[in-house]
């Protein structure tokens, strides 16, 4: 298979390839934007180590190389992208949160995500955070508003992941 080839540009790996985009885009891979793709850098580690992507600044570069770049940008890269990793091979469709100031949001295994939109936020944290039942809350509150379930993905310090599903409960 022919890997397609991402520019990389600051915070985000554009796509000119019109069949890479149209494979990327059938998948569920980054955003559209006229004559583009825009993957964020998560998006592109992940398809590099599927070996679907290759990055290209001055050179091609490894997914090492593309990591330790990342990771000067992208704040929590490692908690995010092995978040991203396993709600991926999980069957998800996984997009950016930022809006909702979460991490990602979720669309069930099977979406259509042009007609349905995500059922859940996930905020990812590590086991080493600390967070204050207020931020707790607001996290709860911010998803309910949007009609959206809440995900906490705790990775610990070996890379595993505990998902835990937060919500208002009507006593």
């Amino acid at each position: 298979m022919r890997k397609i080839l991402g520019m990389l540009d600051k915070d985000r790996v554009v796509i000119f390839d019109k069949n890479g985009i149209n494979k990327l885009l059938s998948k569920h891979y980054g955003n559209f934007e006229g004559n583009f793709l825009s993957l964020s850098l998560v998006e592109a580690l992940y398809l590099v180590n599927l070996g679907w992507l290759e990055v290209k600044d001055k050179k091609i570069l490894s997914f090492e190389e593309l990591y330790n770049y990342a990771k000067n940008i992208e704040e929590r890269l490692c908690l995010k992208y092995l978040t991203y990793k396993d709600l991926r091979s999980r069957g998800y469709i996984v997009k950016t949160g930022l809006k909702y100031g979460a991490d990602f949001r979720l669309y069930e295994r099977g979406a259509n995500i042009e007609k349905e939109h995500s059922a859940y936020l996930v905020k990812v944290l590590s086991e080493d955070d600390r967070i204050t039942v207020n931020e707790l809350t607001g996290f709860v509150r911010v998803a309910h508003s949007v009609r959206k379930k809440l995900l906490i993905a705790i990775v610990d310090n070996d890379g595993d992941i505990v998902y835990y599903n937060m919500a208002f409960i009507k006593p």
